[in-house]
């Protein structure tokens, strides 16, 4: 067979948050030629070799029923469902294609903080895990331990990376003799699509799981040196009075973040966005699913909104019938230019984009758990300083191996101004990029050579704390740009030198050029967009906290229905989150007392005026 040396090419990874997998030329084709390489049985020394330890533990214990759909955390799963530790699989809400509900538990080779498991590049084993709080089991009656199930769905791949054929996650639990026993299990052999969820449900009948601390744990296995293998795992559901059969529940959820409503970037400086105001705008839209086997009716709302004032209300009520076990697209009218002000260009906005819908879930369900959690959701765009085509979250990463390789990265912006700063989110693989020099480069022209340059600077790579965390390189000079400008940097390593890549969010496909030869080429391979984000000016923010408002609290919160707010102010309305107003009351006391009629659980807006102006604050009563 003949051996050949790969050739110095384009490589991407990808993970939930970050995954990998190589791009290589192949041996006698150009190196515009790239391919992709993707990135069993549990054995008792694969579970001995978890990284998890319960000798430190909280030793409280649950009661059945157990549920979780991840929809109200947020990075890291709910504690008081989870031993949340290192190794715990991260949240994401972009990893999961077509998930059940908002957001998924990821599964991959790096540890919670974004560190890969292991510095050795092909050093396979157990990865990430989601292990359960103690359950309590011994107080159910015998005669209902056969109807003991639990459920959940699973998916391949995902947005993440391709698991190889003898790559696995599992299911097992722990019975009265303290060892983990296998209940369940996918490899990547067994499991052939990467695009559906599936949903599993199994009998936990055996008479040694009836113990008073038994747990069950998810747990992947796996390539170790980063964001490889990924699965993902979702609405999880362990009770008796189960059967086979009972795979629905008349829940009606949302399963996406807000589709962003600018039309080309994810953030935009507020200056830049005025220039062609409605060309910037598009509807927004996320989905829905219906986890009954009933036709069910929901009513949808669609606001913009910032700390201070609702800019936009696109829907109020909108009704629609799901069907049975159905996704549907909730999408919301045009978001009206008006609500911008068009007279302030210097201003930086934080604007959040919530969905809601009125399903009539129940709010105790089983008489325990709330499933109006996943009725919700919002995201944020930012009109400050930043310009980006990404959501905030790498579910790949994309990069060279070769020294001196260039990467370029293009804008185009409708008026001229000057970049003070360059945000970049470089992951962590192995070997990691932290602490190697790298030559951050700002271009007006690709094709002019050093003419078209109009900075270039070495820096460091920072090490990143966390996923997805920007680290901020500012310039040594500001530099001005217009129309069309290109970011980037070279390489001063060998090894890949990865950035962070958004795959979930509205691509902006095109814009990526590499250069390995001295010529330029786009990398058409990559689809989607990278992190990096030009910064510019200086901006007084504004739609943040106002000075007015920073002696008003709320106390107790969250709270029974009854509350304080302290600080004087001139009038306080409270709504919920369909817009009826549930109190309106005077001030002009330091100390306010307001008292609800309304006391169900749930969240509530309490809307502070004062001097003309207004604050909005988040109410949870328990």
């Amino acid at each position: 067979m003949k051996s050949c040396r790969p050739q110095e090419s384009l490589m991407i990874s990808k993970s939930p948050y970050i995954i990998i997998a190589f791009i290589l030329g192949f041996c006698g084709i150009s190196v515009a030629q790239i391919s992709f390489r993707d990135i069993g049985d549990i054995s008792s020394a694969q579970q001995d070799g978890l990284r998890r330890s319960a000798t430190s533990r909280d030793s409280t214990r649950l009661n059945l029923p157990f549920w979780d759909d991840f929809s109200q955390s947020s990075y890291l799963p709910d504690t008081a469902n989870w031993f949340v530790e290192e190794g715990t699989a991260n949240l994401s809400t972009g990893s999961g294609i077509a998930p059940p509900t908002i957001n998924v538990a990821v599964f991959d080779g790096w540890n919670a903080k974004g560190t890969p498991y292991s510095t050795a590049q092909l050093l396979t084993g157990a990865g990430d895990s989601l292990v359960s709080k103690y359950i309590d089991m011994s107080v159910i009656n015998p005669a209902l331990r056969a109807t003991v199930y639990i459920s959940f769905f699973w998916q391949k791949e995902g947005r993440g990376e391709k698991p190889d054929d003898e790559d696995s996650i599992a299911l097992q639990v722990i019975n009265s003799d303290k060892n983990w026993v296998r209940v369940w299990s996918k490899t990547g052999a067994e499991a052939k699509q990467s695009d559906s969820f599936f949903q599993e449900i199994l009998p936990l009948s055996d008479p040694s799981y009836f113990h008073p601390y038994f747990q069950f744990r998810f747990v992947s296995f796996g390539k170790l040196s980063g964001g490889f293998d990924t699965w993902n795992i979702d609405y999880v559901y362990l009770n008796f009075n189960r059967s086979a059969a009972d795979r629905f529940v008349e829940d009606r959820a949302l399963t996406s973040a807000p589709l962003n409503w600018l039309t080309t970037y994810s953030a935009m400086p507020y200056d830049q966005f005025l220039v062609n105001l409605e060309q910037n705008l598009q509807t927004t839209s996320v989905g829905s699913n219906n986890l009954d086997n009933q036709v069910q009716a929901i009513e949808y709302h669609a606001s913009i909104r910032d700390s201070n004032r609702v800019y936009d209300v696109m829907n109020d009520g909108t009704p629609l019938n799901l069907a049975p076990g159905a996704r549907t697209e909730l999408v919301a009218q045009a978001i009206d230019p008006n609500a911008f002000d068009t007279n302030a260009d210097s201003i930086s906005l934080s604007l959040e984009t919530r969905f809601y819908i009125n399903s009539g879930d129940s709010s105790h369900w089983l008489n325990k758990f709330d499933l109006r959690t996943n009725d919700t959701t919002t995201t944020v765009v930012k009109l400050g300083e930043e310009l980006a085509y990404d959501d905030g979250t790498a579910e790949w990463a994309v990069g060279l191996s070769q020294k001196a390789g260039l990467v370029a990265y293009r804008f185009v912006i409708p008026k001229s101004s000057a970049i003070t700063a360059v945000n970049i989110y470089f992951p962590e693989f192995s070997p990691s990029s932290a602490g190697k020099t790298f030559t951050l480069i700002v271009w007006n022209d690709l094709f002019q050579y050093k003419q078209g340059r109009l900075l270039t600077e070495q820096h460091i790579v920072k090490k990143s704390d966390a996923l997805n965390q920007f680290t901020n390189y500012t310039l040594g000079r500001p530099v001005a740009v217009s129309d069309t400008f290109y970011i980037g940097y070279e390489q001063s390593v060998d090894d890949f030198f990865p950035v962070g890549l958004d795959k979930d969010g509205t691509a902006q496909d095109g814009n990526v050029f590499i250069n390995l030869d001295g010529v330029w080429e786009p990398a058409e391979i990559v689809k989607g967009n990278l992190m990096i984000r030009p910064v510019f000016g200086f901006k007084k923010a504004v739609g943040l906290e106002d000075e007015i408002f920073k002696d008003i609290k709320v106390f107790p919160n969250p709270n029974n229905g009854d509350f304080m707010v302290l600080g004087q102010f001139d009038q306080a309305i409270v709504f919920d989150l369909t817009g009826n107003v549930l109190a309106n009351v005077k001030g002009g006391l330091s100390e306010t007392e307001i008292r609800l009629l309304q006391r169900k659980r749930g969240l509530y807006f309490l809307k502070v005026l004062k001097d003309g102006k207004y604050k909005t604050f988040k109410i949870i009563v328990n």
